[in-house]
């Protein structure tokens, strides 16, 4: 129920605050993302894409870290939609090896386990695939040597829908291993099946039964990010794929290359996405070409200013 979350919400942000009589340390962080666009060569548009601010506290005894608290912040799109994207309360158990969590956070699926493109000129296709990257709920996590894993069992309403209890149901899950003599190669199985609520219609649901697999790749300067999943969402079979790079060309400057593709029915969507990464000292400027197909071609070219503050006490 909606009082029941405010109350949690509340309870976290007291105790971001206040000690519990172990060290702790305390991180603060903002972020922004600028953007201006041409869209089909004849739409501009200058705005505000994101504006984030977090609150990260940790709690520590003589065997390290022992307990977190986060709470994220976003604004979007000029101010339009203000949210709490992530909130939580996180256990650390022995060395890592499980950790859990109570509250709203980042889905323990595929790519989104440790990469996001929020902050990026390109999307990933887990919107299609699991409806959002974050929900409330349960989520037992670790890392065993070179093995990690993520369960989660949430509510099924992401960051935009007001949680009830006890929800929709959604089960989401990932086996990664990590490879190579200094971890170069990441591969990982993922699984998710219940139901999320309908981003576009009130009180509707949408069945999901999906999985996949995903891969990352440290080569020298190159990096290389792939992701294939399948399954069946709202009735009707889909499938999804991407594959990103990002290349060193110089010490600051990085060329970037994606593709995303999402095939659900008989319906096909393709992105296609090139362009270069240039990181000054007190900010990130990134600019690129996108082509999309949604129904007919869609054409835009993007300029980004992007800049992270982070403070720790």
């Amino acid at each position: 129920m909606k009082t029941v979350w405010l109350k949690y919400k509340r309870a976290l942000a007291v105790l971001l605050v206040f000690p519990l009589g172990l060290h702790a340390t305390l991180n603060i962080s903002a972020d922004a993302d600028a953007r201006y666009s041409i869209a089909d060569w004849n739409h501009q548009e200058a705005k505000l894409h994101v504006l984030g601010a977090s609150v990260r506290k940790t709690f520590s005894d003589n065997k390290g870290d022992r307990f977190t608290l986060f709470g994220l912040v976003e604004a979007h799109d000029n101010f339009s939609d203000i949210m709490v994207h992530e909130i939580y309360g996180r256990y650390k158990g022995p060395l890592g090896s499980w950790n859990l969590t109570l509250g709203r956070f980042g889905l323990p699926y595929g790519l989104l386990t440790g990469f996001s493109s929020s902050r990026l000129l390109y999307d990933m296709p887990h919107r299609a695939l699991l409806g959002y990257s974050v929900d409330n709920g349960l989520m037992l996590s670790g890392v065993v040597g070179m093995w990690d894993y993520g369960v989660a069992v949430s509510q099924g309403y992401g960051p935009h829908h007001v949680p009830g209890f006890p929800g929709h149901g959604l089960g989401t899950t990932r086996l990664g291993v990590t490879l190579g003599d200094a971890g170069e190669v990441t591969l990982g199985v993922s699984g998710a099946y219940g139901r999320t609520a309908d981003a576009h219609h009130e009180g509707a649901t949408v069945m999901r039964a999906v999985g996949g697999a995903d891969a990352t790749l440290y080569l020298g300067r190159l990096l290389c990010r792939m992701e294939l999943n399948g399954g069946v969402v709202d009735k009707r079979l889909m499938a999804t794929a991407f594959a990103g790079m990002d290349y060193a060309l110089l010490p600051r400057l990085d060329m970037n290359v994606a593709v995303t593709g999402i095939r659900q029915g008989d319906k096909t969507e393709d992105a296609w996405f090139a362009g270069l990464t240039y990181k000054q000292r007190w900010f990130t400027l990134r600019g690129g070409y996108r082509y999309a197909y949604h129904k007919e071609p869609h054409h835009q070219v993007a300029l980004q200013i992007y800049r992270l503050f982070s403070f720790n006490f």
